[in-house]
């Protein structure tokens, strides 16, 4: 009220004064101007068209200040009787709004709605996709419909609730997708909810009861977080039951380190403060594709209660300060996830941008993991199928500290693998060499014949299973490089014939040496193009230097471009990552975990420098002539 009285005052008194002051120098006014101006100035007022437009705009003038008057009057108003609480698009306040009001049954007066479909698996069911259909009925989602952009009015517990939505504004100046763009930037979704009264006690409620509802959903499930496009924020993707951490079979002894590991470090933020640590932990999981490097980080998660947010580098429009803000901004209690990084950083250097919409620098992403800005207690795992390509700042102690190495099946992994696809189950769906595992309850203290004989046939079928696991290991062993995807395909096609599988291993080792054979002389075709590629730049490049020379320009000394990356950005003149896992397994077998990978690395390094100059295409086709050789002798 005293605002609206101050306005109006200000109105008046800045009226009276452009009156007197039109009244007073009206006379001087008239003196300035000859006659000539005096006649054309009342001829311009004399005239009805002209004074008829002032009088318009004199009217219009006033109406939009009125108009702003009442407005704000009205907002004044509101604010003595109502109360609200306004939340915008990014914060998981938001999330939990927009799914309470979408629970809460709707009044015949919301007459805009927004809809999405929710399959079952995303919602309260906890078996979600594991569900089984019975009847072959074709499954639908179910709807959950959501008030529209404006204002709507619902009630709960007998209030009367006020539910706003706002969408950005377009900018103006620009065209309808850039102001979209813009205004995407620059503006985000806003959500208020509001209602009768001066105490905020009903409208907290209501938010923790959001939040609490929220948290009962996704409780004893894992939930996967994503960006869009030129957002700053994380989205839920989706909300899953968490994959059983048993279910992923890895060599001997590294799965449980990794679990001690990055158990040790979430409860060690004290010992990290006194010792003026920063408190961040980064993992790098290396091996060839296949080999369970992100099945073991969404188990890992899901084991220890966490969610994973995905760090897309290369998603469209992203920026430095974008990544950063989204690393440092990640949810608690959560696992940064960056898959393929090699892919995604083959072509950035240090200061330089991405070519495209996509702008994040090395620089920037180093930063993002290890500046002084970083999130404290934060956990990230990235992966890569090729370590040689990336580059040392980026895998150094503090953005890295652990690098472990997920290489081919081992004798460990084939026999538990086996297992794990091939052993009965009981009634809790347990195979009987897995944690969790429980005999099945049985009702009569003495065995009915046919529960006797189920018995007897269980038993008998899990020895068969357990020699064939044994004779499998024979067969297929660490040295013919298969992967664990691999041999999952391979199982899934047996799953039902367990006892047929053995006379398909010499097959089944004999097409993947085919497909390294064709891979291996795919990579030889590009590096030969490659080579002939850069040559006939420097040729070029020769040339027109030295007709620049003849011509009597002066020739500053030029940055020459890295000699030893290709058209990939893979080193030409090393091994591929292909051929250093198979130096690995040929000097004694993978190892996994701790130091040892240094030393054999370098003794991998040091088979390299006993070559003597041996060509990459040589070492390709050698390789490729021993896995089929080990084939045909399997």
């Amino acid at each position: 009220m005293d605002w609206l009285v101050g306005k109006t005052g200000q109105l008046l008194n800045s009226s009276a004064a452009v009156l007197d002051q039109v009244l007073v120098q009206g006379s001087q006014f008239e003196a300035t101007l000859s006659p000539a101006a005096m006649k054309v100035v009342r001829g311009v007022l004399g005239n009805d068209v002209l004074s008829a437009g002032f009088f318009l705009m004199l009217v219009g003038s006033f109406y939009t200040f009125f108009k702003d008057l009442v407005i704000q009057y009205y907002h004044e108003f509101l604010s003595w009787f109502y109360v609200s609480v306004e939340v915008q698009e990014g914060d998981d306040c938001y999330r939990w709004l927009s799914e309470w009001v979408a629970d809460r049954p709707l009044t015949k007066s919301v007459r805009h709605l927004t809809v999405k479909a929710v399959w079952d698996s995303d919602g309260d069911d906890d078996q979600g996709y594991y569900r089984s259909n019975d009847n072959h009925k074709e499954e639908r989602p179910r709807l959950v419909f959501l008030p529209g952009m404006g204002s709507h009015v619902l009630y709960h517990n007998g209030y009367k609730i006020n539910v706003s939505r706002e969408r950005p504004e377009h900018a103006s100046g620009a065209n309808s997708e850039q102001s979209q763009l813009l205004a995407s930037i620059q503006k985000k979704q806003s959500l208020t909810i509001s209602t009768w009264g001066r105490d905020m006690r009903f409208l907290k409620t209501i938010l923790m009861d959001a939040m609490d509802e929220a948290y009962k959903k996704k409780d004893g499930k894992t939930t996967i977080y994503t960006s869009q496009p030129y957002d700053t924020y994380w989205s839920s993707s989706s909300t899953r039951a968490p994959r059983a951490f048993h279910s992923v079979i890895l060599a001997k002894g590294l799965k449980e380190e990794l679990l001690h590991d990055i158990t040790t470090f979430r409860n060690s933020s004290q010992w990290y403060h006194d010792r003026g640590v920063p408190y961040r932990r980064g993992y790098l999981l290396h091996g060839p594709p296949g080999t369970g490097k992100t099945s073991f980080i969404v188990a890992l998660a899901g084991h220890l209660r966490m969610s994973v947010c995905i760090v897309n580098l290369g998603i469209s429009g992203l920026n430095d300060q974008q990544l950063d803000q989204l690393l440092n901004n990640a949810p608690r209690n959560s696992i940064l996830l960056m898959e393929d990084v090699d892919a995604a950083l083959i072509k950035r250097k240090a200061g330089k941008a991405q070519s495209g919409s996509n702008n994040v620098t090395l620089s920037g992403i180093l930063n993002a993991l290890d500046g002084i800005t970083a999130q404290e207690g934060s956990v990230v795992f990235m992966t890569t199928n090729h370590i040689r390509k990336l580059a040392p700042a980026l895998i150094r102690p503090g953005r890295c500290d652990r690098k472990m190495l997920f290489d081919y099946a081992d004798e460990h992994q084939i026999h538990g693998m086996f297992l794990k696809f091939f052993l009965s189950r009981s009634a809790s769906g347990h195979a009987h060499n897995e944690p969790g595992h429980k005999p099945d309850a049985i009702t009569n203290t003495v065995l009915s014949d046919a529960d006797a004989k189920e018995k007897i046939r269980k038993e008998t079928y899990d020895a068969m299973i357990n020699r064939l696991a044994d004779d499998i290991c024979k067969l297929i062993t660490h040295k013919d490089t298969v992967t664990t995807a691999q041999l999952q395909g391979f199982f899934m096609l047996h799953r039902d014939k367990p006892e047929n599988i053995l006379d398909a291993v010499p097959d089944f080792l004999e097409e993947l040496a085919r497909e390294r054979e064709n891979l291996a002389t795919k990579k030889v075709q590009r590096r030969e193009r490659s080579a002939k590629k850069k040559a006939k730049a420097d040729e070029k490049a020769k040339k027109a230097k030295q007709a620049r020379i003849d011509a009597g320009e002066t020739i500053d000394s030029e940055s020459e471009n890295d000699s030893d990356e290709d058209e990939d950005g893979s080193d030409t003149d090393s091994l591929s990552d292909s051929d250093y896992y198979e130096e690995v397994n040929n000097a004694g077998g993978a190892i996994n975990i701790g130091s040892s990978q240094t030393s054999r690395r370098a003794s991998v390094d040091k088979t390299k420098d006993s070559a003597n100059g041996e060509s990459a295409s040589t070492v390709v086709n050698g390789s490729a002539t021993k896995k089929v050789e080990a084939a045909s002798s399997a």
